[in-house]
């Protein structure tokens, strides 16, 4: 088995959110999936296997403790491996996951990924939330994917030392113990919104860069800038950057991605599912229901981003992006798939 480390939503290695791909022939039970994870001490692995048709995959995610239902920036990864060295003939894959179809595209400076696009329902936190975030003044509060607090200004985000057991205890709900704090950039930068993300419910305490987390807080920023798309930038010590485009129904990420690490698993990993299972202490293997393969959407072509700067965190400043390109959206068909498309030239 090939296993891919690649740092997503960055344009170099060290910095960004590495996820690890495992593309894998059929599944393996849950079981070795989730050793594998635990393993990799990353906060995502996903692995994948094909539909039988051409450029569509299923997909999961895993953490070093449990299976989530969507991760951004392991998706872009997955893509990415693929589209670039598993299946370099395509320009486009679907993956088929919990959270619906995913749509990695390839342009010539990086990758796109439509994420689903959650509406906003009001929140009003009480104190018990300020205080896990270290006393934070709460400027606005919304529930999306995930439960989204807004401060007042960057400095206050970057200075924040959040209580990592409290925003597990105090955050309830289908997502417990997810939180997504944002703010608004400094004057100056070359970004529009800054965040963090914190989710230590599955293991994570706080997430280096995060595309779901971005698709939830984009659209806020957006509309209160007034604004088609935007830059955020994730203030982790990694940190990392992504540009967001709203549509009605999806928030599409901009980003790029760095391989660090190509290597393999021993072949033996592939045959402990005899071991695993037969094992006295081994979970029930829950049964699988096939999944519908997605019909392959119209591609669009966007503008993609060079490296935004960060402050002391990483390595190297990368490049401030240049202004986005207007592209209009294409109507909607009811055109059959779209068919497998061969690159003639770079």
């Amino acid at each position: 088995m090939k296993i891919w480390i690649v740092h997503a939503f960055t344009d170099r290695v060290f910095t960004g959110n590495p996820a690890a791909v495992v593309p894998l022939e059929r599944w393996l039970p849950d079981a070795v999936l989730q050793s594998i994870a635990t393993e990799n001490k990353l906060s995502e692995t996903a692995f994948m296997v094909p539909t039988g048709l051409g450029g569509n995959y299923q997909l999961r995610w895993f953490t070093p403790t449990t299976e989530v239902p969507l991760c951004g920036h392991a998706t872009l990864a997955a893509g990415a491996v693929l589209l670039t060295e598993l299946e370099p003939n395509l320009e486009i894959v679907v993956f088929d996951t919990h959270a619906g179809a995913l749509i990695v595209r390839r342009t010539p400076e990086g990758f796109t990924l439509d994420l689903p696009r959650k509406q906003r329902a009001p929140w009003t936190p009480d104190d018990s939330v300020s205080e896990a975030l270290g006393g934070a003044d709460i400027y606005d509060a919304f529930i999306a994917e995930y439960a989204n607090v807004v401060l007042e200004s960057e400095a206050q985000l970057r200075a924040m030392k959040p209580d990592i057991a409290a925003i597990n205890r105090v955050i309830r709900g289908p997502r417990q113990g997810m939180l997504v704090v944002s703010a608004p950039a400094d004057e100056g930068k070359p970004y529009d919104f800054v965040q963090r993300f914190f989710c230590p419910s599955v293991g994570v305490d706080e997430d280096p860069v995060t595309g779901s987390a971005f698709a939830d807080a984009a659209p806020y920023w957006c509309d209160r800038l007034d604004l088609e798309s935007v830059v955020g930038f994730q203030a982790s010590k990694r940190g990392g950057y992504m540009r967001a485009i709203q549509t009605l129904s999806s928030v599409r990420l901009l980003g790029q991605v760095s391989v660090y690490l190509r290597g393999e698993l021993d072949d033996s990993i592939g045959r402990l599912h005899n071991r695993v299972e037969s094992h006295p202490e081994a979970p029930q293997r829950k049964k699988r229901r096939p999944r519908k393969a997605k019909q392959l959407p119209a591609i669009f072509e966007d503008p993609m981003l060079p490296g935004l700067e960060e402050e002391a965190a990483v390595p190297a400043e990368p490049t401030p992006p240049p202004p986005p390109t207007s592209h209009p959206t294409p109507p909607e068909t009811n055109a059959p798939p779209a068919p497998r498309i061969v690159i003639t030239g770079k």
